[in-house]
């Protein structure tokens, strides 16, 4: 695997617990984010500003190594003080603020990330005795640290047993932007002259496969339309899944790259603005489903997350795959 490949498969599994570890978090309402507490005095949302936190850290570190000036490590000395200094300023922020700062620390280190030139990225370094190469220590680091607190949540959310059919809406948006960033950062693992030659999932290309997302994002975006107008979800009728997918990636075939990525991004920006019209009451308004029980808005616009995901998954395991043969 070359460099190039290789920083994007480390950016594709940071996504990937990144998105694990929001899509946790789902079906829980704000009270029990802000108020509940997970361990100590720390709720939900104070696990999550730590979060933030320590990738901001990470950035301001790695961009005084790549300055050459000496990094401040002073972080790392004694945690819990760190900890407790990091979360302080935002016991008295809002939920909303959190999960923006959440998604704003990740999505500028990122950035930055993709910006180094691949001598900087992949460069030696030593401080204090410790080996620092950008490739393989912090970012490991981070999302170890995302998984940690993902299995976390997941324990406390099995001992509480803390289900539901709604949940809080910053979340919400927070897991779909963070699955969909998880998609596209396992997309990017496909070369460009690839795209729409090489298998990915069974024998879709990846333009079949983001065909195959974006006709079911329209799907998704014309049923929460009819539930947000206050009529049950029934966009299409769909005989099987199997023959509802065959026929939409058929009826894509002949269409070129540039179109389907261009509807993919359609799709999504038609969800969100149906989804910013909805209020907490109307996202938990039951409804027939045409597959089974009733279910809420919340519920049908979860599942997208899931879709996302598991089709970040196919592509990370056809790299590997393709790394092995």
């Amino acid at each position: 695997m070359d460099k190039a490949s290789q920083r994007r498969y480390l950016l594709a599994r940071l996504a990937a617990e990144r998105g694990a570890l929001l899509e946790g978090l789902l079906g829980l309402e704000e009270p029990t984010l802000v108020a509940r507490p997970v361990f100590d005095d720390w709720s939900v949302k104070e696990i999550l500003a730590h979060i933030a936190a320590w990738d901001r850290w990470e950035e301001r570190t790695m961009r005084s190594m790549v300055a050459g000036e000496t990094p401040d490590f002073s972080a790392v000395q004694d945690f819990a003080v760190s900890n407790a200094a990091f979360v302080a300023p935002w016991r008295d922020r809002s939920l909303e603020e959190v999960l923006a700062e959440l998604m704003a620390a990740r999505s500028d280190w990122v950035a930055w990330l993709k910006s180094l030139p691949d001598e900087e990225f992949f460069r030696p370094r030593a401080y204090s005795g410790h080996a620092w190469t950008f490739s393989e220590v912090p970012l490991q680091v981070q999302w170890e640290h995302d998984a940690e607190h993902a299995a976390q949540i997941a324990r406390w959310r099995e001992a509480g047993e803390l289900k539901g059919r709604t949940g809080s809406p910053a979340l919400l948006l927070a897991a779909l932007e963070a699955a969909r960033e998880e998609l596209l950062a396992a997309a990017a693992l496909v070369p460009a002259g690839e795209r729409t030659s090489r298998a990915v999932c069974g024998d879709w290309t990846l333009k079949d496969l983001l065909g195959h997302v974006a006709d079911w994002e329209w799907y998704g975006v014309a049923g929460l339309r009819q539930m947000a107008a206050g009529q049950p979800p029934d966009p299409e009728p769909i005989d099987t899944i199997q023959s509802w997918n065959e026929a939409h990636a058929e009826a894509r075939r002949d269409q070129p790259w540039e179109m389907v990525w261009e509807d993919l991004h359609a799709a999504r920006q038609a969800f969100l603005k149906v989804l910013e019209g909805m209020d907490q009451a109307a996202m938990a308004q039951p409804f027939p489903f045409a597959w089974g029980p009733r279910g809420t808005p919340y519920q049908w616009m979860a599942v997208f997350v899931r879709h996302d995901r598991e089709h970040a998954h196919d592509l990370r395991r056809n790299q590997r795959e393709q790394k092995e043969s």
